[in-house]
């Protein structure tokens, strides 16, 4: 009978610590793998928003090309006829004249518009007084140098004052230019003239005699020109490539934003494009 002194440990008691061992151990193994198989961090970016741009409160102006020099061909009764002449955008008959040496005593002066505005490449021809017609007495060309919102328009014919250049303002109708040149002469046949009509700039404004021959007044080489800022509708649809339905757009535009004061004003309304806009520069007017 064995006593308590020789009694053998129980089984957990003698194996305790190689089971202890085996514990960390695979304690030791399952962390080491949790730590190789974990995914890796994701690192998060902040992007700063972009900065909102301001609006200036004053628009930035764009760059309008100064346009070139013209050429013009002038002949006819002046004192360097056949002449090549080059002159500065805005120039006028009056000064393609001046440039070809004016003109000579015997030229028909009264046939030439010599307010109106010259285009690159026109010919000016100053025609001669027919033999035997009777001789127009000699007059000095009064010129005038039109300040901004003006018209230049020249008057020859049965006034007080004929051969005239002279300036007016914007809105002007005929009747001011034949008043502006001194009135009419008592020969003046006024029932050919129509004293209401609105001028523009560079007309020509014959009064014809009461009796005797008459002559066609020159020819325009350019459409009379548009006053965007007063046109009705009808005159509008008269443009190159408006319409009626541009033609209400650019009325519609003008009453809600106002007056024009460039083609560059003209792109805001809707329908008008570059090419539009590049057939109407020499039909419109701003005032």
């Amino acid at each position: 009978m064995s006593t308590p002194e020789t009694r053998p440990l129980p089984l957990l008691e003698r194996f305790r610590l190689p089971l202890l061992l085996i514990v960390a151990v695979a304690t030791l193994v399952g962390v080491a793998v949790l730590l190789h198989n974990r995914p890796k961090p994701v690192t998060i970016t902040v992007l700063p928003p972009e900065p909102t741009a301001i609006p200036s409160a004053t628009p930035i102006p764009t760059a309008t090309p100064t346009p070139g020099p013209y050429t013009v061909y002038v002949t006819g009764a002046v004192a360097s006829p056949q002449a090549v002449i080059t002159l500065s955008f805005g120039s006028r008959v009056l000064h393609a004249l001046e440039a070809a040496g004016g003109p000579l005593a015997s030229a028909d002066l009264e046939r030439v518009n010599l307010a109106g505005r010259l285009n690159d490449g026109d010919q000016v021809h100053v025609p001669t007084r027919e033999a035997g017609s009777a001789q127009t007495p000699a007059v000095t060309v009064i010129v005038v140098t039109p300040t901004p919102g003006t018209y230049t328009v020249y008057v020859v014919g049965e006034v007080m004052q004929p051969q005239s250049m002279v300036a007016l303002p914007v809105g002007s109708r005929v009747e001011d230019a034949i008043r502006a040149a001194g009135g009419t002469t008592d020969k003046a046949d006024l029932s050919q003239v129509n004293l209401s009509q609105v001028l523009s700039d560079g007309d020509y404004v014959y009064v014809p005699p009461l009796a005797g021959d008459t002559f066609a007044t020159p020819t325009p080489n350019r459409p009379p020109l548009v006053h965007i800022n007063h046109a009705t509708l009808e005159e509008l649809d008269a443009l190159p490539g408006i319409g009626p339905a541009l033609a209400q757009a650019i009325i519609d535009y003008r009453t809600e934003h106002g007056p024009f004061t460039s083609l560059q004003d003209l792109d805001n309304v809707p329908g008008l494009g570059p090419g539009k806009l590049d057939a109407l520069r020499d039909q419109v007017i701003f005032d």
